[in-house]
């Protein structure tokens, strides 16, 4: 059995249920849209991310820190030899980012889906690349920090204090992260930027968003504030996530070998 396989199998009840919460909105959304009922599934759906908001920023963590075990623990004989760190590092923070991948795309289709279904332009590219920048930006690096605190627990098994002293390091990572993402978006200007994308919400819509009625062209007015949508997120993301699967690799040897 490979490791990939393991993982699945250990947490084949937590994915599974993530997976099947996110499909069955998808379901319930697309019911409401072959009913006839548009403007408000556009409403629901408008109030089911707002209140998803912060369950959806806790999923990556609670997702890893599940992966961030010992070795394969129980089911350990399934693998036919030890493995390296990197090796299982690689396992568990592919199987969090691929699910983690199917459950945005859901989130990220079916807004998509019912923005076009009540009139709402937008770019092609736009649900694609909205999915990709929060991948890169923020689920990834989040993954492997989970990971990484997972790894810090099961090397050292920090006691009451020491497990607080981590949690308050994981807000510093955090804000260390803030910190980074200003400065190198303030100073790095030869990152490219992604241009603005096309967006138009027709007259009828806009009460259902707060906005004063009328045609409402979005893209005219970003492009005067920003110029363009800022690709530092996501560079520094991706650094960020090779920096802690490093450490995370070095940690896993800890937990095998002390």
């Amino acid at each position: 059995m490979n490791l990939v396989t393991l993982e699945l199998r250990k947490h084949r009840v937590l994915i599974g249920g993530m997976l099947l919460v996110a499909f069955l909105w998808a379901a319930w959304m697309a019911r409401q849209l072959l009913a006839g009922e548009s403007l408000v599934t556009l409403a629901i759906n408008i109030g089911f991310l707002f209140a998803l908001a912060p369950v959806g920023l806790l999923v990556p963590i609670v997702l890893a820190r599940a992966l961030a075990g010992e070795a394969a623990g129980p089911l350990a004989f399934l693998l036919t030899s030890p493995r390296r760190g990197l090796a299982h590092v690689a396992a568990r923070f592919g199987v969090a980012l691929a699910t983690l991948g199917v459950y945005y795309a859901v989130l990220t289709g079916v807004s998509a889906w019912v923005a076009g279904s009540v009139g709402i332009e937008y770019d092609a590219w736009l649900p694609l690349a909205t999915w990709a920048y929060v991948l890169a930006a923020w689920v990834a690096p989040v993954v492997i920090l989970g990971i990484v605190y997972g790894l810090v627990s099961a090397a050292y098994r920090p006691g009451r204090g020491g497990q607080i002293v981590a949690v308050a390091a994981i807000f510093g990572v955090f804000k260390a992260w803030n910190w980074l993402v200003w400065q190198v978006n303030a100073h790095a200007n030869f990152l490219p930027q992604l241009p603005v994308p096309r967006l138009t919400i027709p007259r009828e819509v806009a009460p259902y968003l707060g906005l004063a009625p009328g045609d409402l062209d979005l893209q005219s007015g970003l492009q005067t504030l920003f110029g363009g949508i800022p690709t530092t997120p996501v560079f520094v993301g991706l650094l960020l996530t090779l920096a802690l699967f490093l450490v995370a690799a070095r940690l896993w040897e800890e937990v095998e070998w002390a």
